[in-house]
């Protein structure tokens, strides 16, 4: 099939930044690029009149939790609820409407409450008192459970004693890995629901202009094995039936790592839909749970100096794993403190295994400081960076880390003035994968309101925000030679949106609408 897309802005967003009225793809790859008559003096079989409409490379995002977004479409999404009580309301209503044996849900965050606090078990009571209820908070480092929940947990069987350490019993409150026991405790899952989800959830990415993801999904729903998962991305992708590149961030457990090894992607591999990629691991929480590992600890609580996922041993040994196998790892650290610890641990495997060509890099690296990015340069590391995120933290920042540290939060500026590789995402469903929205903030470092701004001396340019989620989101994933940007010969993904990002007030730019999808020269999404 051969289809051309003409009478449009078309911005390569190569080094060139070059402007072409018409873009043509032919077996899924980039095949003509220039002006409008040239193009049309072809043969294509079938032709688009873009009507003015831009065209940039198809958007990226480079973390998410695609399954965990579906999962909560599923079940309970209680994202921007104002009060307890509405949580109460909305489970209630589930409860009776469908009947389930269980109830999950994901989105609360006290900060925006009516109450000013977390949900306890005896809210969670309130919601029922019979089958076993589960309520994760935004970040998903916290989840507020029901009696009947805890009873659960009471009774399972040869949990890590860690974990448990985790559970409070008296609040009905779970932290950092425990916040997952909901695995253990719900029923399993068949293929069938789990090639659902994954259906909903490409369903809404292409919608949002996306055509490539790094997705952490491996340990999301319960009773599937990381292998088996990756087996059924592959079955569908076979089948036909993926619309969105996924790049997994595989977070695999030490005891299933060899397994898991077995099944891994062709380092090489820069066609397929699915790909697994980094290992992915998580060595603190989150501000907004207090659990994000801080060096000075918090405001109020300077004991807290969060809590660690891993000890430093561990978090080496399991880093250390990956790249003697040449696998990335993508470390999630909020705190500067665990930031540290990450760069140690890397540091100290590079140093007994020289890997030249590594591209291990930290997700969300919020908390830094100028000693810590330099140190990010010299290693080189790359940053998983997610601009939405201040829409909500720059109103708790100051109070959580004290007006100094806050200044050396979301530093995304300084990131790319010392060349360091940064690439955006969204955190999806800890915030909607909205592209555009993610951009205005990078761009404004204004909240949603258009009340307060964080630090506008780091604020992005439009075409570093653009690079964001197109060229430099390809270099993530070792794709900078195959896509992120519209040159010939490219593979032949694009997104097409009724307006000029580069003409417009950025402010503006939630209310771009994406009028086209493309992947592989086919349309996943039309308006």
């Amino acid at each position: 099939m051969k289809r051309l897309w003409y009478n449009g802005r078309v911005v390569s967003m190569d080094s060139q930044m070059t402007r072409y009225e018409a873009v043509g793809i032919e077996d899924g790859n980039i095949v003509f690029l220039g002006d409008s008559q040239t193009a049309l003096a072809q043969t294509w079989d079938e032709t688009r009149d873009l009507e003015g409409a831009m065209v940039l490379p198809g958007f990226n995002d480079t973390h998410l939790h695609m399954l965990y977004y579906a999962l909560f479409q599923k079940n309970v999404a209680l994202f921007g609820v104002g009060s307890i009580d509405e949580i109460v309301d909305l489970c209630r209503a589930r409860i009776e409407k469908d009947h389930p044996d269980y109830l999950l849900g994901m989105g609360w965050n006290q900060e925006n409450m009516r109450e000013g606090r977390m949900p306890t078990r005896e809210d969670m009571d309130r919601i029922s008192t019979e089958i076993p209820v589960c309520m994760l908070r935004t970040c998903a480092h916290i989840a507020a459970c029901n009696s009947v929940m805890l009873e659960r947990i009471r009774a399972l069987k040869g949990v890590d004693p860690e974990v448990l350490s985790h559970v409070d019993f008296i609040n009905g409150l779970l932290r950092e890995d425990a916040a997952r026991i909901y695995m253990d405790i719900f029923p399993k899952t068949d293929d069938a629901y789990v090639k659902d989800l994954i259906r909903i959830g490409q369903k809404g990415l292409n919608a949002a202009g996306i055509t490539c993801v790094h997705s952490d999904d491996l340990k999301v729903v319960a009773g599937v094995d990381p292998v088996h998962m990756v087996s059924l991305f592959r079955e569908m992708e076979a089948n036909g039936e993926l619309t969105v590149r996924v790049y997994e961030q595989c977070l695999v457990d030490q005891a299933d790592f060899d397994r898991f090894l077995a099944v891994r992607s062709d380092p090489n591999d820069r066609t397929s839909l699915f790909r697994t990629g980094p290992r992915k691991l998580l060595q603190d929480g989150s501000l907004g749970a207090k659990s994000a590992e801080m060096i000075d600890g918090y405001v109020d609580d300077r004991d807290n100096h969060g809590i660690p996922i891993y000890t430093e041993e561990e978090l080496y040994s399991w880093i250390k794993a990956a790249h003697d196998h040449h696998m990335d790892v993508a470390v999630h650290a909020i705190g500067d403190l665990a930031f540290q610890k990450v760069c140690d641990a890397i540091y100290k495997a590079e140093q007994e295994a020289p890997w030249p060509d590594h591209r291990h890099g930290i997700v969300h690296a919020q908390t830094t400081s100028p000693a810590l990015l330099r140190l990010m340069k010299v290693m080189g590391l790359q940053a998983y960076i997610q601009p939405i995120f201040i829409d909500a933290d720059m109103h708790i920042i100051e109070e959580r880390v004290g007006e100094r540290r806050a200044k050396d939060c979301y530093n995304w500026k300084s990131m790319l003035d010392l060349g360091i590789h940064v690439s955006g995402g969204s955190d999806c469903p800890v915030e909607p994968f909205d592209v555009l929205d993610n951009m205005r903030a990078a761009i404004t470092r204004k909240d949603r309101a258009g009340t307060k701004t964080y630090l506008p001396e780091q604020a992005l340019t439009v075409e570093e925000a653009v690079r964001l989620f197109t060229s430099d989101a390809a270099w993530a994933s070792r794709d900078e030679g195959v896509r992120g940007t519209l040159e010939l010969g490219r593979q032949g993904d694009l997104v097409v949106l009724d307006q000029d990002l580069f003409e417009i007030d950025p402010d503006t730019f939630p209310q771009v609408k994406v009028l086209e999808t493309i992947l592989n020269g086919n349309t996943v999404y039309r308006a």
